[in-house]
């Protein structure tokens, strides 16, 4: 059955939803979906960019390895300060989903943040 011109621009909408559904979904958390344990001093450990292990398991996936962003995820930090760098971690914006202690120490973002702000 051949498609009409008018059923065209549907189909290409309903795709494409599809598409940043299937995308979005992708970076919302880690394949384990199990808190990290939170660490007290930024103790997780590092990855050998130099970004925390909690960073690589929860937001290198949109955000990329070193945090330069990619595709229609931000590089890290942009021009947030700390305070407000933490705040979006804490509540999340648009695509990105929230996240807590038991998942992202506050330690661990106090140094990435740096890492970000420092040696990129």
């Amino acid at each position: 059955m051949a498609m009409t011109r008018r059923a065209r621009p549907a189909v290409v909408t309903v795709v494409t939803a599809m598409v940043m559904a299937s995308l979005t979904m992708g970076c919302s958390s880690s394949s384990d979906d199990s808190p990290t344990p939170a660490a007290s001093s930024g103790s997780s450990g590092q990855t050998s960019s130099g970004l925390s292990l909690a960073f690589a398991s929860k937001c290198a996936r949109c955000h990329g390895t070193t945090a330069t962003g990619q595709g229609i995820y931000p590089s890290l930090p942009g021009n947030l300060t700390a305070a407000a760098f933490a705040a979006t971690v804490r509540s999340g914006r648009k695509e990105m989903p929230s996240f807590d202690t038991t998942q992202i120490s506050d330690a661990d973002i106090a140094a990435d943040y740096d890492w970000m702000k420092t040696k990129r």
